[in-house]
């Protein structure tokens, strides 16, 4: 790269024919810039000299040109105020015609500076390109993985769905087993409502029939002998003892319901309690295998299953 020793702007180079700052500068085939009125003033067609080296050169020649001020601030020799031309390879400075014929470049690979640029510019067009080729690489590449990403999200917003509407029937079957097993409760206590009523009418007619012979033989039992013995020899049959069969407090029936009620609520704590540990057991551990995440169906709870065949009972 050019040292910025080197280069200066031209508003702070000097005229060398004039030794003012240059005005209007224009610059000559031999390389020295200068300023227009320093220029000799020659008829249309005559030859035109350099004021400084009086190298003679024709007025037409592309060579003479006004140069703006701006481009040629960073062409201008520092040292010597005049146009750069060549590039020094070995030291990696910019250089005037003076500075190429000066004893510290002698002998060093210098060469024209449009000439040296080019492989720089080649390697720059070079990288240039592929940087472009690796940016719409990784675009491509960032347009993929944005699209596979908004794919997962849209997985994971419906897994939150499937999620919500798996607890939500889970939920919905718990209540209907609820609600089944508590309407099976209280049909078994409205019967035991009614077999405790059936039963205690008939020992309470039972009771109040034998308290009532209690009474009429205890008011016997204070009459006189002779009315006694009478009474005895005209109704002795009626007081005898009568076989009283006793109802059964617990039909066979509801004895069965009963029996049936109870083994079905007694395992129910341990299968809520092994579905609950199961269901923490299977979130917590990690399966390995994603794509079977998604497609795995959410299993219904066995207990669920095992209520479900027992409605009609």
């Amino acid at each position: 790269m050019p040292s910025t020793r080197s280069l200066r702007g031209l508003h702070h180079v000097a005229c060398p024919a004039c030794t003012r700052p240059l005005q209007d500068a224009v610059t000559i085939a031999c390389g020295h810039a200068v300023c227009l009125s320093c220029l000799p003033r020659t008829p249309m067609g005559a030859k035109l000299l350099c004021p400084l080296c009086q190298e003679e050169e024709e007025q037409t020649q592309a060579a003479v040109a006004p140069v703006p001020l701006g481009p040629l601030g960073e062409t201008c020799c520092e040292e010597h105020g005049e146009k750069i031309y060549f590039f020094c390879e070995t030291d990696a400075e910019l250089l005037c015609v003076f500075c190429r014929e000066g004893p510290a470049h002698q002998a060093h690979t210098v060469g024209f500076l449009d000439e040296a640029i080019q492989p720089y510019r080649d390697r720059l067009k070079s990288r240039l390109e592929a940087l472009r080729m690796e940016r719409d690489k990784m675009e491509d590449k960032k347009c993929q993985e944005d699209h596979k990403l908004r794919e997962l999200l849209m997985q994971v917003e419906s897994k939150k769905q499937q999620v919500e509407a798996a607890f939500e029937r889970l939920t919905q079957e718990l209540g209907d087993q609820r609600h089944l097993l508590m309407t099976r409760l209280e049909g078994l206590e409205q019967q035991i409502w009614e077999e405790r009523e059936e039963y205690i009418t008939k020992v309470s007619q039972e009771v109040h029939r034998l308290g009532a012979q209690v009474e009429e033989l205890e008011e016997k039992c204070q009459r006189p002998a002779s009315e006694l013995l009478q009474d005895a020899r005209l109704n002795q049959s009626r007081y005898e003892m009568k076989t009283f069969v006793s109802p059964e407090a617990i039909s066979s029936d509801l004895a069965r319901k009963i029996r049936n009620l109870h083994r079905k609520i007694l395992g129910l704590p341990k299968m809520m309690r092994t579905f609950s540990e199961n269901l923490i057991h299977h979130l917590e551990t990690d399966s390995g295998n994603h794509r079977g995440l998604w497609a795995s169906p959410t299993p219904t709870p066995a207990f669920i299953h095992s209520t479900h065949g027992h409605k009609q009972q």
